[in-house]
């Protein structure tokens, strides 16, 4: 009965270690995967904060000059 007991402990213990060793494995890839979001988002920020700045981003500085034809118009002309 003993060995029984002792048995079950070690194979809840063994399985608890490797959890852990899991959770940090995936912990270790996440944190990567954020790195490199983080880079990417910060240049992709910069770039969007510089060219505002200049002016250079025609769909915020730019209107449409052009003026949708009502339904009446469009029924004379055909």
């Amino acid at each position: 009965m003993l060995n029984l007991l002792l048995t079950a402990a070690l194979g809840f213990l063994a399985w608890i270690a490797v959890s852990i060793v899991d959770l940090k494995t995936e912990t270790a890839v996440i944190s990567v995967k954020v790195d490199e979001n983080h880079k990417m988002l910060t240049t992709l920020w910069q770039d969007y904060i510089r060219r505002a700045e200049d002016g250079n981003l025609a769909w915020v500085t730019r209107k449409p000059n052009f003026k949708a034809t009502s339904e009446a118009e469009v029924q004379e002309d055909s």
